[in-house]
């Protein structure tokens, strides 16, 4: 009996961009294919989506990629403005951008394809804390006034307090130790992980704001755990110290990547597909979209974020521990803004260039030109609550309340940044959120 299959995403492994669908030859409109029978219909042309269809077809199946976006990539994202590094001019990545040494199957893929790769020209200058009103220098946090920590905890720095909390909890080793059930215990939401072993209510708080998530309550620790352990994995591959330098970036702009992948695929690409139903039947599984199109298929695939999965009619139910996992999964919202620093104003008011702030301002990133003068690229960060509040505004709109918000806790700023592209992730349609 055919049945619609779901597969993983490729999560850590998709770290590469998109362009415009429309931009290749193997994009084609609904109406040329519509009402096809083929063997394997995939609903999602993001990385995941287009490795399955390429494994598919390797193996011999006729397949199809269904696409409810007017481009191919998925969560990475490829900007048309772009900004200057060491390596000239690159696009600005919205999504996914660093290829890091342990992704090995994204490696592979590069290597078969013939794209190149570059050395990642992105290093962060330091940061200092704008906290209870207070605008504090790095080397100031664990005396002054605002740190309400207890003990030991006054010494970690503000904004890495809740991932050193983190660090010092986490008991897994091996990638895969978030499975054995002798860590079930671990799988509790971070404020109660965190209660019990004692932190202080200030520290939790503070745990919050610096990241960990809007709502720790709704947060599982295991899940955390987890994602730090497989960044540890990462500190054993060669850095800039110990051989070759890593990250990577694409040549060009990650959105090369799913280009070159959908261009080697046999069969159709088709954007602008919204699938709204999946119906299994005794003979096959029909796939409907928005727009009045009807696929058929032996076997559907699933290769879209669980925050867009759940708006699609599956029939019949999936089965329980499935069908709540996909309506319950949360997704963050994540929301950046790019911009150019005309002048270094840090060298103006005497605080680190970059900013970690309890308020509407986040963290605001300001990255190493390696002259110390002239221009600099910076980034406005903002999850949780943060994000949320400011994605709600237009974006021209939610541009000028960061730059004023900036000036407003730096006054040095004020007429130094400029937003070039302004993006949420889960205002995006297709995505929901990272």
């Amino acid at each position: 009996m055919p049945q619609a299959l779901s597969r993983r995403a490729l999560g850590k492994t998709a770290v590469a961009s998109t362009l415009a669908a429309s931009a290749g030859p193997f994009v084609h409109t609904r109406q040329a294919r519509a009402n096809e029978q083929v063997d394997v219909v995939v609903i999602g042309a993001g990385l995941s989506g287009l490795n399955t269809a390429g494994i598919l077809a390797d193996s011999g199946l006729d397949v199809m990629v269904l696409e409810g976006s007017s481009r191919i990539g998925g969560r990475v994202w490829s900007a048309e403005e772009s900004w200057e590094t060491n390596a000239g001019e690159v696009p600005i990545e919205l999504g996914a951008s660093q290829i890091s040494g342990s992704y090995a199957r994204v490696l592979d893929a590069v290597d078969r394809l013939g794209l190149e790769l570059l050395d990642e020209d992105r290093k962060l200058l330091p940061f200092s804390a704008h906290l209870n009103g207070l605008h504090i220098k790095a080397d100031e946090w664990a005396d002054s006034p605002v740190n309400m920590l207890v003990g030991e905890e006054r010494n970690i720095p503000a904004m890495q307090f809740g991932s050193s909390m983190l660090a010092k909890l986490n008991p897994l080793v091996e990638l895969d130790d978030w499975l054995d059930p002798k860590f079930a215990d671990y799988d509790v939401s971070i404020h109660d992980l965190l209660k019990r072993n004692g932190v202080s209510e200030a520290g939790i708080r503070l745990a919050e704001v610096s990241g960990l998530g809007a709502n720790l309550h709704g947060v599982s620790a295991l899940r955390l755990f987890q994602e730090r352990t497989r960044g540890t994995l990462e500190l054993q591959f060669p850095s800039v110290e110990g051989g070759e330098q890593w990250p990577k970036n694409i040549k060009g702009g990650t959105a090369v990547l799913p280009q070159a992948m959908a261009s080697q695929l046999p069969g159709a690409v088709l954007t602008g597909q919204q699938v709204m139903a999946i119906d299994v039947e005794e003979d096959g599984v029909d796939v409907r979209t928005i727009d009045g199109g009807r696929y058929r298929a032996r076997f559907v695939v699933s290769a879209v974020p669980f925050s867009v999965l759940r708006m699609v009619s599956i029939w019949p139910k999936p089965p329980a521990p499935q069908y709540e996992a996909i309506h319950r999964l949360k997704y963050a919202e994540t929301t950046r803004a790019f911009c150019r620093i005309k002048e270094p104003f840090w060298q103006a008011d005497g605080f680190e260039p970059g900013l970690f702030s309890d308020g509407a301002v986040r963290m605001f990133w300001a990255i190493d030109n390696h002259k110390g003068e002239g221009e600099h690229r910076g980034m406005f960060v903002l999850t949780g609550w943060s994000g949320q509040h400011v994605a709600a505004l237009s974006p021209e709109a939610a541009s000028q309340f960061l730059v004023d918000e900036l000036a407003r806790l730096r006054p040095a700023s004020k007429g130094q940044v400029e937003i070039l592209r302004f993006h949420s992730w889960g205002r995006q349609p297709f995505a929901a959120g990272l």
